[in-house]
């Protein structure tokens, strides 16, 4: 399934407006551009989003023990019927907490998006770090 480029454009804009809103700490636009039915997960082991008031939740506590100094999504892969959309890309997430050093999450991200008619929608997102227990080549830790 192909979405047309324009689509693609619109689902990148939105990916776009989730990375400056979540650097600005616009929790507005954010709660804006994510369904009322979001769910997904994050990189952390509670980290789990089951409805918007989670989502708030989530990202209120995140912003508030750090600050964002870039979100970037790249190597993205998208593909869609025009109604629904998904994306894969690698994610770097650029912060300070309190004034320390510099410090960058490289990480994955998956999203899937609902064009409601006059927007794209994210319904659910997944940002996990790769297992730093496992070898290169290797399915499963200890091999």
């Amino acid at each position: 399934m192909t979405l047309t480029q324009s689509q693609e454009a619109d689902v990148i804009e939105t990916m776009q407006m989730y990375a400056t809103a979540y650097r600005k700490k616009d929790v507005k636009t954010l709660s804006a551009i994510f369904s009322p039915d979001i769910s997904g997960f994050g990189s952390g082991p509670d980290e789990i989003i089951g409805d918007h008031k989670d989502f708030i939740r989530q990202i209120k506590r995140d912003i508030s023990q750090a600050d964002i100094l870039a979100v970037e999504f790249t190597d993205r892969k998208i593909f869609g019927d025009g109604r629904v959309a998904w994306a894969t890309s690698k994610s770097s997430i650029t912060f300070t907490v309190d004034g320390a050093a510099k410090q960058t999450l490289c990480g994955r991200s998956t999203m899937v998006l609902r064009n409601t008619g006059s927007r794209w929608v994210i319904e659910q997102l997944h940002f996990s770090l790769p297992y730093g227990g496992q070898s290169a080549g290797q399915s499963f830790p200890g091999a």
